[in-house]
C-alpha cells in the first residue's frame, strides 16, 4: 500500500487548521479598532467622578475645541474669559469715568478758591447803625451828680445795664461838650458787662478803639465817634461786678 499520499493530505489538513487558528487570534475582542476604543471612552461616565453624566466627556472635548475657560493653553495660562474681562476693569477702577470722578469727554470739576475773610477790628463793622442819632443834642442839660441814682436827662447810650444798681451818676456841661459819669454794680460778669456795653454803642455808631489803660484787676474799652468818646472800666468783687463809665460827647443842634 502506498502511504505518500495519505501524508500529504494528513499535512495539509495540520496546515489548515494552524492557518486558520492564527487568523482566529488576529480577530480577537482585544485588537479593537483605537477609534471604537476611543468612542466607547468618551460615552461611559468616569469611575471617579460620579457627576459626571453621558455628555460630560462630549463637552469637555468642545469647550477645549472652542478655547474656553479653563482650557489650558501653550505655557501653561488659561485664556481669558469674559468674566476676567469684568474682573480686570474693577481691578483698575474703571467705570466708565475719568481719575476725578467726571463723565468721560466731559471737563473736569473747577475749585473756586476761598475769598480771605477781612479782619473784624470792632463790632460797629458787625452791626450797622441802628439809631445814627447824635448822642447828646443842644441845648445841654444843667450839670448835676446824684448818690444811688441816676441824675435827670442821662444819656441813653449810657445807661445802666439790667440787673445793675447805681452808686452815683453826674452830669457837667462845658461849651458843647457833656462830661458824663456813672458807677454801678450788677450780678453780671465783667465780660457780659463789656458785651453789653460794646453791643449798644456800636449800634449808635460808636467804633471801639484801643483798650487805654487800667488798675490791677480791672479792664477797659474805649469807644469813639466823631469827638465823642466813651470808657468803660470793669472791677470783679466776688459775686458782682462794679464798673464806671467816664464820657466826653460832643452836642449836635437838636
Amino acid at each position: 500500500m502506498n502511504s505518500s499520499p495519505v501524508r500529504v493530505a494528513v499535512i495539509g489538513v495540520v496546515a489548515s487548521l494552524l492557518l486558520g487558528g492564527c487568523g482566529a487570534d488576529e480577530a480577537s475582542p482585544d485588537a479593537a479598532t483605537p477609534a471604537a476604543s476611543s468612542a466607547a471612552t468618551t460615552e461611559s461616565p468616569s469611575p471617579g467622578n460620579p457627576s459626571d453624566g453621558p455628555g460630560s466627556g462630549r463637552d469637555r472635548a468642545r469647550n477645549g475645541a472652542s478655547g474656553g475657560k479653563g482650557a489650558p493653553q501653550p505655557g501653561g495660562s488659561e485664556s481669558a474669559g469674559p468674566d476676567d474681562a469684568t474682573s480686570d476693569s474693577t481691578t483698575d477702577g474703571s467705570d466708565g469715568s475719568d481719575g476725578d470722578g467726571t463723565a468721560p469727554g466731559s471737563a473736569p470739576a473747577l475749585e473756586m478758591p476761598e475769598a480771605p475773610e477781612s479782619p473784624v477790628s470792632s463790632l460797629s463793622e458787625l452791626l450797622a447803625p441802628t439809631n445814627p442819632a447824635p448822642l447828646v443834642t443842644t441845648p445841654l442839660p444843667r450839670g448835676a451828680s446824684a448818690e444811688g441814682r441816676l441824675v435827670r436827662q442821662f444819656p441813653d447810650a449810657l445807661r445802666p445795664t439790667r440787673a445793675a444798681r447805681v452808686q452815683s451818676s453826674s452830669l457837667s456841661p462845658t461849651g458843647d461838650r457833656l462830661q458824663v459819669g456813672l458807677v454801678a454794680t450788677t450780678s453780671l460778669s465783667a465780660d457780659q458787662v463789656l458785651l453789653a456795653y460794646r453791643t449798644r454803642l456800636a449800634r449808635r455808631g460808636l467804633d471801639e478803639t484801643a483798650a487805654p489803660p487800667s488798675v490791677a484787676g480791672s479792664r477797659a474799652a474805649a469807644f469813639r465817634r466823631g469827638d465823642s468818646v466813651v470808657t468803660v472800666t470793669v472791677t470783679p468783687q466776688g459775686s458782682r461786678t462794679s464798673y464806671a463809665v467816664h464820657a466826653s460827647l460832643r452836642a449836635a443842634d437838636g
